[in-house]
């Protein structure tokens, strides 16, 4: 009985140890299609930091990249561009098809309120963000699709 305290606190350490070592999962990137005439690998921002974060603080976007924005439930969402060093083509989506695009202008400023804002045209369960000029092809009512990148 005299050695369960010395286990216990072993134990801790091990598991303490484990847990600083492993290194935090990297999001899968996605392979999206939209249409059948344009594919991207993109990264999926699932949580509220990524979100907030998206693509602001990088100096570009590699061709044929982007992020993608999942909303659950759809709504009404609200982009803004503070941080962005960078201009972006974007797609707001409902239920699998485009149902805009918008083109929104770099704003280094860092702070959300010294920036324009961007209200969706209605509810929307995913946004997609990619370089300037990607989307100027895609209509209104094009189909996305999503799959692991490595498919």
């Amino acid at each position: 009985m005299t050695h369960t305290p010395r286990i216990a606190a072993t134990l801790m350490a091990l598991v303490l140890t484990l847990i600083g070592c492993t290194p935090a999962p990297e999001p899968a990137p996605l392979r999206v299609m939209i249409g059948t005439d344009l594919t991207l690998t993109v990264e999926h921002a699932r949580t509220m930091e990524e979100q907030r974060t998206g693509l602001g603080g990088r100096d570009s976007l590699p061709a044929g990249a982007g992020m993608l924005f999942t909303f659950d439930p759809a709504g009404p969402r609200r982009v803004w561009m503070a941080g962005m060093r960078f201009p972006i083509d974007i797609a707001w989506i409902r239920d699998g098809r485009i149902i805009a695009t918008d083109t929104l202008p770099a704003c280094t400023l860092p702070d959300t309120n010294d920036c324009p804002r961007w209200d969706s045209p209605g509810d929307v369960d995913a946004l997609l963000e990619t370089g300037v000029g990607v989307l100027d092809l895609i209509t209104t009512g094009a189909t996305i699709t999503t799959a692991p990148a490595g498919e």
